[in-house]
C-alpha cells in the first residue's frame, strides 16, 4: 500500500506539470473545455484500467514468485545458485539441512568449499566448462561435515537467468542440483564387496577341487604336497614357503622342499629344523596361526643366519588321527595374512594330511602286495610239484589192475606211479609168505602183520 507522503509527492509532480496548461484556460472556449475535461476523464478511466491491470499482474507474478519460491523451498532434494565465480547466492532448505549449513550464513561461501578438498579441486578445475555449459553435466562429491559418516551427492548443472543489472544486462547464474545419494552409495559398495567376496568365494572353491584332484591322483606324497602347496599359496598369495614332516622321534621337522620366492636363502639345508617357536604352537594346538610382524616378534630369535627374510608368516599343521606329523610353512604374502587365510591354509593341510594318509597306506598295501604275490609264487610253485588223484577209478575185483582213460588195464603201482609222486618199495606180507613161500615159514616165524622186505 502506497504511504500518505508517496502520495504527496506524486501530487505536486502533477501539479507543477499542470499549471502551464491551466494558464491558457482563459484562451479556451467553453466547448473547448468541455472537451478537454471529457478527455482527461477517458483518460483518466484508461489509467485506472491499466493501473487494475498492472495490480492484477503484479499479484499474479506475486503468487507466481510464492509458488516458486514454495517448490524452491520445499524441494526434495538441495538446490544453490551460484554466480559466475562460484560464489554461493541462494539455497533451499533442504540443501542447508543436507550440508549442514546455519540460515544466517547465506552469502559469502564459495560452493567449492562444501566439499571434500579433492573433490573441490576437481570441481574449482571444472567449474569455468561448467557455468558456460551446463546442460547435462554432474558429477559425484564427498561432502565435508562435521560427522564421522561420509555424505555422497550428485550435483547436476543448469543454466539459471539472474536479474538484470542496471544496464539491463541478465546476470547469467549456475542453478545446481544437489542429491544425496549416500545410501545408493553405501549399497553399492556393499554389492561389489558382496560380489569380490563371492568372487573370492569362487576362487577358493575351485582351489580346493584342484587340491582335491591333486589328493585323488594319487601320485607320490611330496609331488602331491608340491601340488596343494602352489594351489594354496596362490590362493592366499604367499611368496615362500615349505611342506616338511615330522621326523620320526618327533623332534624336529624334515623338509620336503623349500620355496624361497626368489629370495636368496644360504642356510645349510642340512640343518636341522626343531620343533620351537610359532611352529610349536602350531604342532600343539592343531590350529593355523600366523604373525604379520614376524621380524620384530619374539619367535625371530629362533631364525638361523642366512635365513630369507620373512614379513610374515603362516603355519598350518597336517594332523593324522589327533596327531600334528607335519607342517606347510608360507610367507612374505604381500599384505597381511587373516583368519580367513588362515583357514584356507587350514584346509589345504588336511588334503594334504589325506595324501599323506593315502601314500602310507598305499606303501602298506604295496608291501602287502608284493608279500603276497611272493606267497602265491611259492605255493604256485609248491603246487607244482604235488599231483592229486581223484574222481572214479576202475579195478578189477581179483587182480586189483586199474584200467586207464585209454581202456587198457594196467598194474596198481604202474598206474599210481605215472599219476602220483608215490614210490613204491616191495615186500611180503606174513599171509602171502605162508601162501607162497610155506618152505621159508619155520618155527621162528615172524610176528603177526610183520612184514618181509
Amino acid at each position: 500500500m502506497q504511504s500518505d507522503d508517496f502520495k504527496n509527492r506524486l501530487r505536486a509532480k502533477a501539479k507543477a506539470r499542470q499549471n502551464p496548461a491551466l494558464k491558457q484556460k482563459a484562451k479556451l472556449s467553453d466547448s473547448e473545455y468541455r472537451n478537454l475535461v471529457e478527455e482527461l476523464q477517458i483518460h483518466q478511466i484508461e489509467l485506472e484500467i491499466q493501473n487494475e491491470e498492472l495490480r492484477n499482474a503484479q499479484k499474479i507474478m506475486e503468487e507466481t514468485r510464492d509458488r516458486y519460491f514454495s517448490l524452491f523451498e520445499n524441494a526434495p532434494v538441495g538446490y544453490v545458485i551460484l554466480d559466475h565465480t562460484g560464489m554461493v547466492k541462494q539455497f533451499n532448505t533442504p540443501f542447508a539441512d543436507l550440508f549442514q549449513i546455519q540460515v544466517v550464513k547465506r552469502t559469502g561461501m564459495a560452493f567449492a568449499d562444501l566439499l571434500s578438498l579433492e573433490d573441490a579441486a576437481v570441481f574449482r578445475s571444472r567449474f569455468a566448462a561448467l557455468f558456460k555449459n551446463p546442460a547435462g553435466k554432474m558429477m559425484e562429491a564427498t561432502v565435508r561435515t562435521a560427522d564421522v559418516n561420509q555424505l555422497h551427492v550428485q550435483v547436476t548443472a543448469a543454466a539459471h537467468m539472474g536479474k538484470q543489472d542496471r544496464g539491463g544486462t541478465d546476470d547469467p547464474e549456475l542453478l545446481l542440483m544437489v542429491t544425496d545419494i549416500t545410501d545408493l552409495k553405501r549399497a553399492k559398495q556393499s554389492l561389489e564387496k558382496s560380489l569380490h567376496e563371492s568372487r573370492n568365494r569362487e576362487r577358493e572353491i575351485s582351489g580346493f577341487l584342484k587340491g582335491a584332484r591333486a589328493v585323488l591322483e594319487q601320485g607320490n606324497f611330496e609331488t602331491t604336497a608340491r601340488k596343494v602347496f602352489d594351489i594354496c599359496s596362490e590362493l592366499i598369495g604367499a611368496t615362500s614357503g615349505y611342506v616338511a614332516l615330522l621326523s620320526e622321534d618327533g623332534s624336529e621337522n624334515e623338509v620336503l622342499f623349500l620355496e624361497s620366492g626368489g629370495l636368496p636363502c644360504d642356510v645349510d639345508p642340512e640343518l636341522p629344523m626343531p620343533i620351537r617357536g610359532l611352529r610349536q604352537v602350531a604342532y600343539e594346538e592343531h590350529r593355523a596361526v600366523y604373525d604379520n610382524d614376524f621380524m620384530d616378534s619374539q619367535w625371530q630369535q629362533y631364525m638361523p643366519e642366512g635365513h630369507v627374510r620373512l614379513e610374515n608368516v603362516l603355519f598350518a599343521p597336517l594332523v593324522i588321527d589327533d596327531k600334528a606329523v607335519g607342517l606347510i610353512g608360507m610367507a612374505n604374502k604381500n599384505g597381511d595374512f587373516s583368519d580367513n587365510d588362515a583357514g584356507i591354509a587350514q584346509g589345504f593341510a588336511e588334503l594334504a594330511a589325506i595324501a599323506l594318509q593315502n601314500s602310507r597306506h598305499f606303501d602298506k598295501r604295496t608291501m602287502a602286495e608284493k608279500a603276497n604275490q611272493k606267497l602265491i609264487e611259492a605255493l604256485q610253485k609248491s603246487l607244482a610239484n604235488v599231483k592229486q588223484l581223484s574222481g572214479l577209478l576202475p579195478i578189477c575185483a581179483h587182480c586189483k589192475k586199474i584200467r586207464d582213460d585209454q581202456g587198457y588195464w594196467e598194474q596198481l603201482e604202474s598206474y599210481l606211479d605215472r599219476h602220483s609222486e608215490i614210490k613204491f618199495s616191495h615186500g611180503i606180507c606174513q599171509d602171502c609168505l605162508k601162501k607162497h613161500y610155506p618152505e621159508l615159514c619155520g618155527d621162528d616165524q615172524t610176528d603177526e602183520g610183520e612184514a618181509m622186505v
